[in-house]
């Protein structure tokens, strides 16, 4: 579905390193990039934010005043909110019910699988009208040169 996205230096690891910490419970956050005109998307920073849901171990619910402060940070450097991400600890990196009724369309949405060992997959994802579907991500140095362009 549409474009992809890929990750500029540094930022899969850190993205995979805030997951982890914050098993058992889901862990979430902001990505911070730009996006083309054909949709694609480049993530430059991964920040991480407050699950204030109550249900942490099975739920997120990311804490407003996190996206308000990347939108900030974001425009003093050119860049925008280009998605979120958060983990599915002990589960696979595909939305759930919830995830998909929640999601605001044209953004990017980061899964990422964790277990007690540390994670796994890492899936990207886009709302369009039919749902979810999934977009490729070019993750690890690789992507990160062309991130980096």
């Amino acid at each position: 579905m549409g474009a992809g996205a890929a990750f500029g230096p540094g930022t899969e690891a850190e993205l995979r390193r805030l997951a982890a910490a914050a098993y058992p419970s889901e862990g979430c956050g902001v990505l911070v990039g730009s996006a083309s005109a054909d949709g694609a998307m480049s993530v430059r920073s991964v920040s991480s934010a407050r699950n204030l849901s109550e249900r942490g171990r099975d739920r997120y619910e990311l804490d407003p005043l996190a996206i308000v402060r990347a939108e900030r940070s974001a425009r003093e450097s050119g860049l925008d909110v280009v998605g979120f991400w958060h983990s599915h600890p002990d589960h696979p990196a595909e939305p759930s019910r919830l995830d998909t009724e929640r999601a605001w369309a044209d953004y990017l949405y980061v899964i990422v699988s964790t277990t007690a060992d540390g994670t796994g997959d890492v899936r990207g994802w886009r709302l369009g009208d039919g749902g979810f579907g999934e977009i490729e991500l070019a993750l690890g140095d690789a992507a990160g040169a062309e991130a980096g362009r």
